[in-house]
Parts: structure tokens; sequence; C-alpha cells
């Protein structure tokens, strides 16, 4: 059927091998839908190698064609010498005019073959009756679309289809199509797996690829089968709970939020998990910073946050960190989160190391003094919290914090009823530690409707999730359900593998870290000066700083050598970093000299 229509294809050549394979053909039932995609499949795979063979004959046919036309011109120069003058010009241009169309066509055939092969490959490498689910439900433009995107990828020498990302071609196709449906992937899964083939036609068997060299996203391990109806799918209640955080990030509709959870419930393998999503998906677009209290998870954030710092290194650092990074995001329109973990924990090194220490809002100038223009770090520490959960929406900035505390009044930005709407709430218990669930259920400003809690309490006491967390969350007026383990799962998928494509293509700058020390070393450098020597020291860098020290505090005039093996650097710096500090000290009339009388301060 396709054998005709293959002598010239276009750009749109799915489209077009598509269109002709279906016409005539009954596709309006599921069943039509599932024959109609199964022979399809079987007729790419003919196209394809009478292609090949086509490819593998046509130039040579048509040079030999050529040719022998010009070999018979030559014969007839033998049996008619001047006949054979008068047309040589002729036949020798329209010899060559045959060879190089045909070569042109050889061309541009051999282009499309591969294009065939991955069609092929995304179609057979998930059953004929999922794939025709998402076309009955995505319709016909958007599937083929989505097949298209679903295709690109690179053939490998076993002859599969593989993607840079490890997806496989439904998953790709699946996401393609739920995020032009406006639907998460979760919602259109649920579509697909309701849909029933009744009456179908008898089909053609074919051989699909193992399950273990092909997971069908539709029966995935994240995506658990439906339960009967009337039984609530615990598992998908969670996953979808997980996929509002990521789903709809680019749509600058999203609120803040607060994970509460029992001691060892998950609550750092469930944000962990959507953290890793956002990263995978949007790449360089997701602007994220991570401020943990353990020093473990620190090195999963340094992987995907843009920043990542631990509080106790410097609870100081993260505070001036966390502001600053909140009035960047606030600029930028890109996709910002600022995670927060174990946010009580926290607080409490952070109000502890912030006492006595005031700030400039705009320069960021820190101060052990009240002064004019300065207030408390700890106040403005909070205020821009709260601003980021009220109105980071607006950029596209949410801030996601962790708490252990069940008792959500005791999170500053969100102690209200009103506050509280703005973003998502979610609380983690496992079986052992359901009480944590049951307060949260008793507390009536957090679930004003008496009705509602009554419905979770009997849900929660008829709900056992043996050693997986039970969630509950105010997604869609408040619902139960069950983190399935294969959530854990792809946590540690995103802990110690490599870092998907999007990162490969621009992986994190190695400065990162050192950035880190070099705010905590000025930090505390600026807290042991006067409030006259701190604005000027902020407004120079850390190496330029560390030698006006070196200055004051020796018997000027002071040799290079001298400032560079000063006891004030952590370790000797290069000739180079020095000179740079010195240039730009002088540059600011800081100080004066050179390297051969030595420097002082300037007059």
């Amino acid at each position: 059927m396709l054998s005709n229509v293959s002598k010239s294809l276009p750009n749109d050549s799915l489209k077009i091998l598509f269109n002709a394979h279906i016409q005539d053909q009954d596709f309006e039932s599921l069943g039509s839908k599932t024959a109609l995609i199964q022979r399809f499949q079987h007729e790419l795979e003919a196209l394809e190698c009478n292609s090949e063979n086509q490819t593998t004959h046509l130039y040579a046919i048509s040079i030999f064609s050529g040719f022998s036309g010009c070999l018979s011109l030559a014969g007839m120069s033998v049996l008619n010498p001047l006949l054979a003058a008068a047309i040589g010009f002729t036949s020798v241009s329209s010899a060559l005019a045959v060879i190089a169309g045909s070569c042109l066509h050889n061309q541009k055939l051999s282009q499309e073959i591969p294009k065939l092969k991955r069609y092929a490959l995304a179609l057979n490498s998930s059953p004929a009756k999922d794939w025709s689910k998402l076309w009955h439900i995505a319709g016909y433009e958007l599937f083929l679309e989505s097949l298209v995107s679903a295709s690109k990828g690179s053939i490998n020498h076993q002859g599969k289809l593989i993607r840079n990302d490890g997806k496989n071609a439904l998953a790709v196709a699946v996401d393609y199509c739920a995020d032009r449906l406006h639907l998460t992937r979760v919602e259109l899964l649920e579509k697909c797996n309701n849909l029933a083939v009744t009456a179908a036609p008898t089909v053609i068997q074919h051989q699909t690829p193992p399950q273990s060299e092909a997971i069908t996203v539709l029966q995935s391990p994240q995506t658990p089968p439906p339960t009967p109806t009337g039984t609530p799918n615990w598992h998908q209640v969670a996953l979808k709970v997980l996929d509002s955080l990521v789903t709809p990030a680019n749509d600058r509709a999203l609120g803040g939020c607060v994970i509460i959870a029992s001691p060892g419930a998950g609550k750092t393998t469930f944000l962990g998990t959507a953290w890793g999503r956002l990263r995978s998906k949007y790449g360089d677009r997701f602007q994220s910073l991570a401020v943990v209290v353990k020093q473990s998870d620190l090195l999963f954030f340094k992987r995907f946050a843009t920043t990542a710092i631990c509080v106790k290194h410097d609870p100081i650092a993260a505070a001036v960190a966390v502001i600053k990074f909140i009035d960047a995001g606030m600029r930028e329109g890109k996709i910002t989160r600022v995670f927060l973990d174990d946010f009580l924990t926290m607080n409490l090194l952070l109000d502890n190391a912030v006492k006595g220490v005031w700030i400039e809002p705009s320069t960021y100038a820190l101060s052990d003094k009240k002064e004019v223009g300065l207030v408390p770090l700890a106040g403005h520490f909070h205020a821009t919290l709260n601003e980021a959960w009220l109105v980071g929406r607006e950029y596209n900035l949410c801030l996601w914090v962790s708490s252990h505390s069940p008792n959500i009044d005791t999170l500053p930005f969100c102690g209200s009823r009103d506050s509280r709407s703005v973003g998502d709430i979610i609380f983690l218990a496992k079986n052992n530690k359901r009480e944590f669930l049951e307060m949260s259920l008793s507390n009536a400003h957090l679930i004003s409707n008496a009705a509602k809690r009554a419905e979770l309490k009997a849900a929660l006491d008829a709900l056992d999730s043996g050693n997986e967390p039970i969630i509950l969350a105010n997604n869609n007026n408040w619902v139960l359900g069950i983190v399935p383990d294969s959530i854990y799962a792809e946590y540690q998928t995103y802990r110690t593998e490599v870092t998907p494509d999007s990162m490969t293509n621009n992986p994190p700058q190695p400065t990162q870290q050192p950035s880190q020390v070099e705010t905590q070393m000025m930090l505390e450098y600026l807290l042991t000066l006067s409030s006259a020597e701190r604005t000027i020291t902020h407004q120079t860098s850390r190496t330029a700083s560390i030698v006006l020290e070196i200055i004051k505090a020796g018997n000027p005039p002071i040799k290079f050598d001298a400032i560079r093996k000063s006891r004030k650097w952590d370790e000797t710096p290069a000739s180079a970093t020095v000179k740079s500090g010195i240039d730009e000290l002088i540059s600011k009339e800081l100080i004066e000299g050179d390297s051969e009388a030595g420097y002082t301060l300037a007059n």
C-alpha cells in the first residue's frame, strides 16, 4: 500500500505514509486503531527493506543505463561516423543528466531510510494497543507529532532505538501529548488505562520486545495498574501529588510546598525526586538553591541544584545566600526553587548564629551594630521567606520547606489559613507513626470541613500501607495516598547515576564550592571590622580584602613576598592572584606603592 507513496517522500514523510495507510479504513474504535497500527508497523518494516534494496540497486542501474546509451552511440560511430558526430554532444549530456537525476533521487530516498527505521522501532518498542490508546485520546494530528518526537534518537549496533534520556518511545510520546493537552502525565495515563477494547477485530499478532528490554510506560513500575471502580488507587494519588510539583512548573501558577514528615518517612526522598525530575526536564532553565542540615544530603543536591550549601558550615552565610537568591529569582523569570530542609533545626541554628547581626538589604553588607539603614538579619530572612511564599508564583519562584513538627503554625510564613492556601501542604508518616497524621486530621484550623476530616479519618483507619509512607496532601481538597517504593528507587537513581542529557550538555560549573568558602570567609572577616571598614571591604573581592587586611596589620611598607606568604591565607596563593588583588586595591585608591618599595595604605 505504501510502496507507491514512498517514491517521493517529503519532510513530513510519516504523515504522508500514515494518511495513505488509513485511507478508506475504519479507525473510529479503539480496536480498529490497534489493528491499523499493527499493520502500519509491518508495512514500515517492509517499506524500509524495499527502500534499502532500491538504494542499493538504483545507483548501479542508472549508471548502467546511462553508459549503455553511450556505448550504443559508440557502436553507431563505427557504422556511421558522420551521424555519430552530429548527435554526440546531445547524447553524452542526456546520459549525464540521467545519471545525475538518479543519484539525486537516490540521495533523497537514502535520507528517509533512517527515519522509517526509527518510526518502526519506536512503534515496536511497546504493544500496539498502548499506542492506539494514546491515538484515541490525543487525536490524529497530536498522535503523529508525538510519534515523531518519540522516534528521535540513535540506532545502536543491536538495531535498537536508544535515547540519551533513557526513556522508551511511548514514554516520550505520552509526555509530549500530556504537555500539549495541559494534563499531568498521571492524568493522561489514567485516561489511557480507563479505555477498554470492546468488540475489537482480530489483529495481526506481532512479537514485541521483552518486558525487560522495553518497559511499557502505560504499565510501568511508577504507574500502578488501575484498581476496581470505587476503590481508591492509593499509589496513583501519591504520584499525582508528586507530579503536581513538576508538570506545570513552566506555567507560573505554582505556589510553594511545605512537607511535614515524621522521622524516617522520606520527606527528602519525596521532594528530592521532584527536584531531580525538574532538573532533568528543564535543564539550565531550572535555577535552584538547596539549604540542608545533613552533610549526606548536600552531596545529592550539589548534583542537581544550582547552589547547595549546608547550614551547619556557616548559618550566617546560609541566611545571606537565601536572601540573595530569592531577590535574584524575583527578577530573572526562570523556574526557580528554594529548598530548606528540616526547617525547625535549621531555624534554631540560624537564630543562634544571627543574633546581633544586621544587614543592609540592598547591598547585603553586614554589621554587628545597629545603624541607620540596617535591619536585623533574622527578621529580614523571615520577611524574605514570607515574600517568596506569598508572591513567588508571580515570578515562577517557589519555596519548598520540610519539617518534622506536625504543628504547621511553627512555620512563620504559613501560620494563617490564608497563607496556607497559597501553597501545597503535604504530610508524610509511616504506618507506625500514623498518629502524626491523626493530629493533622484533628486540626480544624488546617481542615475546616468536619465531614472531610471524618471521611479522611475513616479512610486512614482502613488503610494499611505496609512499609510504604502514607501521604496526606491538600491537593484538590485534601487526599490520602501511599507513596510507592518506586519513588525511593527513582530518588536513588538521581543520587547515584550520571547527570541526564540536559545536564551533560550544560554541566554545573566547578566554581560553586569555592564561592561558598569565599562567602563564609568574607562574612567572618566582615564581622571583625568596624562599620566604615566594612563598607569599603564589601565592595572588594576576597583576594583584595585579605591583601588589605595584611597591609593594615603589618608595619608598612609591606613587600610583595610578605603579602604572599602571610598566614592569613589558607594556602599560599599564586603570585598572579596576589597581584590581581593588589591591582584592584590600587585602582580603588585604597593602597599605594609598588613591588620594590612595598605597599602602604593610601592617604
